[in-house]
């Protein structure tokens, strides 16, 4: 389909239904041994999988003026065409391919370089049925010569391949020249994919060439996912509209989702201010992908292939950048754009995944495995249309109850969490727009610093357990009362914090005594209950001197420090208690650099007024007061510091 990025095998590839040109205006062929090897290897190592993706394939339908035949010029991707083409044409391959359960031959010219002789003559005679081993070596392209030899190289010596894949960690389950070769090339055929987009035959290609080397990207692996998807989804024109729009809409994280709808679609989705007043645009309405298929004219959505212009096109194949979009829609909202996230849309898309698919699933919070899950797990156009309902549902949950770093023009300040939704005004003699209100009222500080207290100890954007229970609550209690309860969500973050603290092993004994050896969600644990304490429950912790905690915020303090510092520790006794965890707080990594040399009172007086760990402000103020920091105090603070840890929240 002209337009449409297709997943395709290799097979289907070369299946002669297309005859592929390599313009004059690209180079010759270029890949070396290195590329070779790297693409066999890869393929090589992963025949275990159902499916393994090797990049894309651009196509320029043309009219080939000496044979007056269509053939499609090459836009992109040639290097890795020529190499599949060589090797599914090798000689030394021959017998393999035609002896596959599936056999495979080519013995037609389906590509040739435009105004390259010598690299056509070689492609020519790779075709033919009849070429020997001998007539290799009269092959006069010097790089697709050297080409045939390195697919020869590795491929038509079991033995070596063998030891390459043994090398990478990955052991060939039969035995050496029984099948290695052959089990390869079936995997390339059948189970490689490759993206493939054909270009509208009025394409401008020069205004195609510079927009993609001012964009400069690569298929990125969620793109893969979306063409997958749409490919299941097949020839419903509404329902892939439909789909493209959710997807467009979720893909952005600068965002809200509500603002990348028109008004019209926003009151259908999210709550029609007209009925809802200032509740409008604040609420997610459908119940299924039915409800959504219904707010959608097919005959306004979907684009034929005629229609596409060249921006449009590269809007599916290269999406544009988050902030061209956001500009692109922003015509009454006022949610411009002013968020960071603490998850991207890749790994987002797995936790929506394994809701989708149930705990019992086994999915993955892995991004390496983005692909190869989706494809296990959606097998047809409704699972497709029913992911994308749960898509837009998470991220509806996602942007409007999960905490966000505010990104203020000129600011710096990774520590500024808010959790805001969206909702809808009309300011006096203005027109309506969203705006953001706190998710929770007077309970969302406490929602927000139980959330930052997970984030910053896990910062990584990858394997965020914490993050799947959040919206996994989120989307249970949504699908059940279609509210969410601040007070309720309280209480179950503070089970899953009591439940996380219980399975930390090494709490247990004299974990919390092993310096920078403890787990760094203890510190911010405490943190948070002394937060707790002090300004919700209104009890200061006893045996502690007085702390304003007030003015506390979670921020990236990823270094463990020792109050006394370990140079300085002279007696035995100060030995003795340096890695207590009566010694230690969390501080940034930067700061921990800066003091580690200093004596304690130093820190107090340099420090002790500033925004750090509140476990750190504690110790300062009891610093002060006794005038020393020494085994007494470490003991002391410690043991307190033991007693509101280990007390629980839900007590």
């Amino acid at each position: 389909m002209t337009g449409q990025p297709q997943l395709v095998t290799v097979r289907t590839l070369f299946d002669g239904q297309r005859r592929f040109r390599v313009p004059i205006y690209q180079r010759a062929y270029a890949w070396g041994k290195v590329e070779i090897e790297t693409l066999i290897r890869d393929v090589a190592s992963v025949l275990d999988r159902s499916a393994y993706y090797i990049g894309s394939l651009v196509l320029h339908e043309v009219r080939d003026i000496e044979s007056d035949q269509p053939v499609f010029d090459v836009i992109d991707g040639q290097q890795r065409l020529t190499t599949l083409f060589i090797t599914l044409t090798h000689p030394d391959l021959r017998d393999d391919l035609l002896g596959l359960d599936r056999r495979f031959e080519i013995t037609d010219r389906l590509l040739s370089f435009e105004e390259r002789k010598r690299s056509n003559l070689d492609l020519a005679a790779l075709a033919r049925p009849e070429v020997t081993p001998v007539a290799m070596k009269s092959l006069q392209d010097d790089g697709i010569k050297a080409g045939a030899e390195a697919v020869a190289n590795l491929l038509g010596d079991e033995a070596r391949l063998e030891k390459v894949l043994l090398d990478q960690g990955v052991r060939w389950e039969g035995s050496t020249g029984t099948g290695l070769t052959k089990s390869v090339l079936s995997f390339l055929l059948d189970h490689v994919h490759i993206v493939l987009t054909e270009l509208p035959p009025d394409t401008d290609l020069n205004h195609y060439f510079e927009v993609m080397n001012t964009r400069g990207e690569q298929l990125e692996k969620h793109e893969i996912v979306k063409a997958h998807l749409l490919g299941l989804i097949g020839e419903d024109n509404h329902g892939r509209a439909l789909f493209s729009t959710i997807w467009d809409a979720c893909s952005d994280f600068t965002r809200h989702v509500q603002a990348r709808f028109k008004p019209s679609e926003r009151s259908a989705i999210f709550g029609d201010h007209a009925l809802l007043g200032e509740e409008g645009w604040s609420t997610f309405l459908p119940k299924g992908i039915s409800g959504l298929r219904d707010l959608f004219d097919p005959t306004r959505d979907t684009v034929q292939a005629a229609d596409w212009d060249l921006d449009s096109l590269l809007e599916t194949f290269v999406p544009k950048s988050p902030a061209h979009t956001a500009a692109a829609n922003q015509d009454d909202d006022g949610d411009a754009g002013r968020y960071g996230a603490i998850i991207d849309f890749p790994n987002f898309l797995l936790h929506v995944l394994r809701l989708y698919a149930g705990d019992d699933s086994d999915i993955s919070l892995d991004d390496k495995k983005l692909v190869a899950q989706f494809e296990r797990t959606i097998r047809s156009a409704p699972a497709a249309l029913d992911f994308a309902y749960r898509l837009l549902r998470a991220k509806f949950l996602f942007d409007n109850f999960i905490i966000k770093p505010l990104d203020e023009p000129g600011g710096s300040d990774d520590s500024n969490w808010v959790i805001h939704r969206l909702h809808y005004i009309r300011p006096e003699s203005r027109s309506a727009k969203l705006s953001p209100v706190n998710a929770f009222g007077a309970q969302t500080q406490q929602v927000v610093m139980l959330q930052a207290m997970y984030q910053v100890t896990h910062q990584r954007r990858v394997y965020k357990e914490f993050f799947y229970q959040l919206v996994e609550y989120l989307d249970t209690k949504w699908a059940a009362d279609r509210r969410i309860d601040g007070q309720e969500f309280i209480r179950h973050i503070h089970q899953m914090a009591d439940d996380d603290l219980d399975a930390l092993e090494v709490m247990h004994g004299d974990g919390l005594n092993t310096g920078t050896g403890v787990p760094h969600f203890a510190f911010n644990l405490l943190d948070y209950k002394l937060w707790w304490l002090s300004e919700i429950d209104g009890r200061p912790p006893a045996g502690l001197p007085v702390v304003k905690a007030s003015g506390f915020r979670f921020a990236y303090r990823t270094s463990i420090e020792h109050f006394l510092p370990s140079n300085l520790a002279e007696r035995e006794d100060q030995l003795a208690v340096i890695n207590d965890f009566g010694n230690l707080c969390l501080m940034t990594r930067t700061e921990n650099s800066r003091r580690s040399d200093h004596t304690p009172d130093w820190k107090v007086e340099k420090y002790g007024m500033s925004d750090q760990s509140l476990k750190f402000h504690y110790m300062a103020e009891l610093q002060r007061a006794a005038r020393e920091w020494g085994p007494r105090q470490i003991s002391n603070q410690g043991a307190a510091m033991r007693k509101v840890l280990f007390t629980p929240l839900t007590s």
